[in-house]
């Protein structure tokens, strides 16, 4: 909850445009510890605070992870993921308040901070479900094709995330006040022009939308085997159309905060079941050696 707070938080900061708060000065603010009585300067320090304690607290988990879970190569993995995105996450920091011009900075900070969630969120989830089942969560196989499409969506809808965080980035969203179409601008070849960056934004969100529902499809095939894949890609489903839905109420409120802090709220939860989804269609790792000791370790191979 911590880590997420985290990241809400950088999108108000974002949205707020706070990232200056404290001038170009970093890890203090304007070369001092505590900021000045200025609404913005109070968002981008507590922001750096909250940032620095929860990080400590992630490295923490991921080491402790790292070392007693050393027989789950998935739990290392995302104890790796999620300390060395959040090491990225606090670089790019700095780098986006000393190269403030740079939305493309922004839009990368505010990227690596939703994988360094995602990846802390699903290795607690390992850990409590390792706890409970005495060992690596069981993973029946997947078709081809359904592993493929988790995989691809995860990419896919990671894409439209950068999308997301340039267009608050460069402030595109206030480019076209009308839904779903814009009357108050027209469409360029040019990706410096806002209103072709809303529309490309509008358009991937409706692109995410028809996805998740065909990757839902594909899960309900396998329900009686992987009924936790169905569950997740329905939740999909049903965040991905509340996504859209506040991408609507973010226009009709003229980008008002609270609007823009739900809007976030729901990518950040989405992002995460997708990579939940991807990393449940992936082989159970060491699911070879087991069948393989369970098989010598049969009657039939006792008795040969």
């Amino acid at each position: 909850m911590a880590l997420f707070a985290v990241v809400v938080l950088g999108f108000v900061d974002t949205a707020t445009n706070s990232a200056l708060g404290c001038g170009r000065s970093f890890p203090l603010c304007d070369g001092k510890f505590f900021p000045a009585p200025d609404l913005t300067s109070i968002i981008e320090w507590s922001h750096r605070v909250l940032s620095a304690l929860v990080g400590l607290l992630v490295g923490v988990l991921a080491i402790w992870a790292w070392i007693r879970t050393w027989r789950s190569i998935e739990a290392r993995v995302l104890a790796l993921i999620s300390l060395v995105f959040l090491v990225i996450e606090s670089a790019v920091g700095a780098l986006a308040v000393l190269i403030p011009e740079s939305q493309a900075v922004i839009a990368v900070h505010l990227g690596i901070a939703l994988t360094s969630f995602a990846a802390t969120a699903l290795l607690t989830w390992w850990l409590v479900a390792m706890r409970a089942q005495d060992g690596s969560p069981v993973r029946p196989r997947v078709p081809t094709r359904l592993a493929a499409s988790a995989w691809g969506m995860l990419v896919f809808m990671y894409c439209a995330l950068y999308l997301g965080a340039y267009v608050a980035g460069t402030g595109s969203g206030t480019a076209c006040l009308t839904w779903p179409l814009c009357t108050s601008g027209r469409i360029t070849p040019s990706l410096a022009n806002p209103v072709t960056i809303d529309y490309i934004h509008r358009l991937a969100a409706l692109a995410v939308g028809a996805a998740t529902i065909w990757l839902w499809l594909q899960a309900r095939a396998v329900i009686t085997t992987r009924p936790d894949l169905a569950r997740i890609s329905g939740w999909m489903v049903v965040l991905t159309a509340a996504q859209i839905a506040s991408g609507l109420l973010l226009v009709l409120s003229r980008m008002a905060l609270d609007a823009t802090i739900l809007h976030v709220m729901l990518v950040t939860v989405l992002f995460t079941l997708s990579a939940a989804m991807a990393m449940g269609v992936l082989p159970e790792a060491g699911a070879g050696r087991r069948r393989k000791g369970a098989k010598s370790a049969s009657p039939e191979s006792a008795a040969g």
